[in-house]
């Protein structure tokens, strides 16, 4: 499609942006539905984070797909991309949506669960309607295979000029388009995702351009906010003004002995798929103990947050270490020595 880039070298900036854009997924998790009595702070905390962290974070995900994209040539070429992406979301996507429905199943029976399935056939609402769920919170995935499945037809239609689809992209995202397959999110988030998708096309000069004019969008960015949480601002404009700003802000927040940054951005897919669940886990726990309400919710929230990061960061260690155990142990084997043959001196 086009010009290799040099997809071993880490971008980051990019995963420091990462990192601070799964944070705030991981800050509007932290309550689910009716927030601890007496902290307004952190309903009008999560309602702020929810009026740009997707656009920015769904302008991430288009900027790596168009950054680590090689040329597909063929139908065949394109067959093997799309299985392999498929292979690398969706049965992760389908497992926990899976642990999720068995949980809430067998839970409602001794308390109360949100959003509970009513039947088995509640399931497939994961992939027929992801918005609409038990699990609404996991739609993103099945909506980057989606831009993923839909983005290599736009580089070919446009002759791997990407900017081309932008006004029909902005187009789209005015259009209301059903819930069905997550087609509603698809189109919101239409044009943030191949702005993303221009960058990643052109990260020297967008890497440029941010280090030279990024600064001037923190003031209006931070202005933006304090008026949309009084008068409404669109959730495309915050989330335009929200690229710049959280790129200049991540960059003087993580300097170069401050690693978190980037290993949240490096552990984003397990973060996203299991932080809820580590969340509620927590919550279930300390529940046992005291209430989140009032003051409680102070020393509550650092503890469901570091839950929701943590878990899944030790859990996707364990799995990965434990799932190519096998293979590093018949790489180390070798035959013991034969009769009559001197055993090599080390192994």
């Amino acid at each position: 499609m086009t010009t290799e880039k040099p997809i071993s070298q880490r971008l980051d900036a990019i995963d420091k942006l990462k990192g601070l854009a799964i944070l705030l997924v991981v800050i509007g998790h932290i309550v689910a539905r009716e927030a601890p009595v007496g902290n307004d702070w952190y309903v009008a905390l999560k309602d702020t984070i929810y009026l740009f962290h997707m656009p920015l974070f769904m302008f991430l995900s288009g900027l790596i797909l168009a950054y680590s994209r090689k040329p597909i040539t063929s139908l065949v070429n394109y067959g093997r991309y799309v299985s392999g992406k498929f292979k690398r979301l969706m049965p992760a996507y389908l497992l926990f949506s899976l642990v999720v429905f068995a949980g809430k199943i067998l839970a409602g029976r001794f308390v109360h669960v949100d959003n509970a399935p009513e039947s088995w056939l509640n399931y497939f609402d994961v992939v027929i309607n992801p918005m609409g769920s038990y699990c609404a919170y996991l739609w993103y995935i099945q909506v980057l295979f989606l831009f993923y499945v839909i983005m290599p037809w736009g580089y070919y239609a446009t002759r791997q000029r990407i900017h081309w689809l932008l006004p029909l992209c902005l187009f789209v995202h005015f259009v209301p388009l059903p819930g069905y397959l997550g087609l509603s999110s698809l189109g919101e988030y239409a044009f943030v995702f191949c702005l993303g998708c221009v960058a990643g096309d052109h990260y020297a000069a967008y890497s440029k351009w941010m280090s030279r004019h990024g600064a001037m969008f923190l003031i209006p960015f931070l202005g933006a906010l304090l008026v949309a949480t009084t008068w409404g601002i669109p959730k495309l404009l915050l989330g335009l003004l929200s690229i710049p700003a959280c790129h200049v802000l991540v960059g003087l927040w993580a300097k170069d002995h401050w690693k978190i940054w980037a290993t949240m951005g490096n552990y984003t897919f397990p973060i996203y798929l299991m932080n809820t669940l580590y969340i509620g886990v927590a919550k279930a726990v300390l529940f046992k103990f005291a209430s989140w309400d009032g003051v409680n919710f102070f020393w509550f929230a650092p503890i469901l947050l570091l839950a929701g990061v943590l878990g899944p960061i030790v859990t996707y260690e364990i799995y990965r270490r434990v799932s190519t155990m096998p293979i590093n142990a018949l790489a180390c084997w070798k035959p013991p020595a034969s009769r009559g043959e001197r055993a090599p001196a080390s192994v």
